[in-house]
């Protein structure tokens, strides 16, 4: 698979599990922070790929664990430290406990705070590349070079 379409179509998936989570998040839908979390992971894989990095597949989910792949050099390594704690809601949040009882929802601030984060963090990552977010999934990014610091 060519690096440049990979990166591209994982920031084009991003911005659509962002947008998902917006609109979940507007009917107070519990999964809007599932694809806040899916939405890290994939900005995560596509800077993986410009690192010629290749992630374990049991640790696709893990977001310290995919950003702790990516060197520090990487200008956007640091800025995805706070929104880590997303991980769980990949996959404990989503199910319910041994008892049958649901898993709280996270603090709502902290919740619309990692929105943001990831917003920018996409946006950044979309102009670096060369990517057009909205284009077909036929379009690769137009540079596959790591953001260094």
């Amino acid at each position: 698979m060519s690096a440049d379409l990979h990166i591209a179509n994982c920031l084009r998936l991003a911005h659509e599990d962002l947008v998902a989570a917006q609109a979940l998040s507007a009917i107070d839908n519990r999964n809007d922070v599932y694809h806040l979390q899916q939405a890290a992971e994939k900005i995560l894989l596509a800077l993986l790929n410009s690192e010629n990095i290749k992630a374990e597949r049991r640790d696709s989910h893990r977001l310290d664990v995919l950003r702790d792949l990516l060197p520090n050099e990487n200008a956007l390594k640091a800025r995805m430290s706070p929104i880590t704690f997303l991980t769980v809601y990949a996959t404990t949040y989503r199910y319910p406990k041994d008892a049958g009882r649901l898993p709280q929802r996270g603090e709502k601030d902290e919740i619309e705070a990692a929105a943001k984060m990831l917003q920018v963090i996409l946006a950044d990552a979309a102009a670096h590349f060369g990517v057009e977010l909205t284009d077909s999934d036929r379009v690769p990014a137009q540079r596959t070079i790591p953001p260094r610091i």
